[in-house]
């Protein structure tokens, strides 16, 4: 099964616009003195990683199926979030050494530059999260920089506020504190970006997919005396996957029952990649296979009489 397409013109055209705006903000904020903007600049930078990792996991993940690799290269967008999620740790570091350092308020900040700059990168934020909300289901990288593009608007609107309430006559320690809220944004959607990303690697179970919900549904369809040792999985954020054994009251209607199985996990729960094992209950007893210890997690209700010899 090929991974989903990942539209990488969308992609390469919000990298471009956040990386370009990125070294802007960063200029005018060392140019000017204002490390909220310089934050956010870095913030922005963030985004631009992001959406590079998802660019080149999307083109290694396009690429098919071969002998060794029979799941294809889907998981690549799962293994560049490490690197994203670090990135985003060291950023937030930065801004936090540096802002602490300002808190005393005596460093001069022209806001006047500031405040254009910031409001521009709101725009560009803005235009970002349109051109890619409609593909970060699909991508965890991608999700990870809507997410960042959603926060950095919230920092673009923080340096905004910042920069207006010190030409107002307010102290330039807002410009710190602001700078200090923006990396306050950036560590938790690091942390919850690895979940995710961990979540796959261990084969979790993927977010609104119960096994036993499942095993309980297929139990419905006639035919199927008992689905066990049910093992429910993602490859990549769009792509589930299922594996059981099915208990059969008749093994001559197995192309029936297996039929209707598949289109009850695609169509009730979409899941497409449903690998089946049909079994009689004298060969389910002759395999033992309710005796490994991943079925017997899963299948703790689920028992029967040992086989006699």
């Amino acid at each position: 099964m090929a991974h989903p397409p990942v539209h990488r013109r969308e992609l390469l055209l919000g990298l471009g616009l956040t990386l370009a705006f990125a070294a802007a903000q960063a200029a005018v904020g060392l140019a000017f003195g204002s490390i909220a903007l310089v934050s956010d600049a870095g913030h922005m930078l963030t985004d631009a990683v992001g959406l590079g990792l998802a660019f080149l996991a999307a083109t290694i993940a396009a690429r098919p199926p071969d002998a060794r690799r029979t799941f294809g290269y889907a998981r690549a967008e799962v293994l560049a979030v490490p690197l994203h999620v670090a990135l985003l740790a060291g950023i937030a570091a930065f801004i936090v050494y540096e802002s602490l350092g300002r808190l005393d308020g005596s460093h001069t900040i022209r806001t006047g530059p500031v405040l254009v700059t910031a409001a521009l990168g709101l725009g560009v934020n803005l235009l970002v999260l349109r051109i890619l909300h409609g593909h970060s289901h699909d991508n965890l990288n991608i999700r990870g920089a809507v997410l960042e593009a959603m926060a950095d608007a919230l920092g673009s609107v923080l340096v905004i506020v910042s920069a207006a309430a010190i030409a107002l006559g307010a102290s330039p320690a807002l410009d710190p504190i602001a700078a200090l809220l923006i990396a306050a944004l950036i560590l938790p959607r690091a942390v919850n970006l690895l979940r995710q990303a961990g979540a796959i690697l261990l084969e979790s179970a993927p977010p609104g997919l119960d096994p036993r919900a499942i095993a309980a549904a297929a139990r419905d369809v006639q035919g199927v005396l008992d689905l066990h040792d049910v093992h429910v999985w993602s490859i990549a954020p769009s792509f589930p996957a299922l594996s059981a054994h099915v208990e059969l009251a008749d093994a001559g209607c197995t192309e029936h029952v297996l039929t209707d199985l598949a289109a009850l996990f695609r169509e009730r729960f979409g899941i497409v990649h449903v690998t089946l094992q049909p079994e009689t209950p004298a060969l389910h007893l002759a395999i033992a296979c309710c005796s490994s210890p991943d079925a017997a997690l899963l299948d703790a209700g689920h028992a029967h009489e040992p086989a006699r010899s």
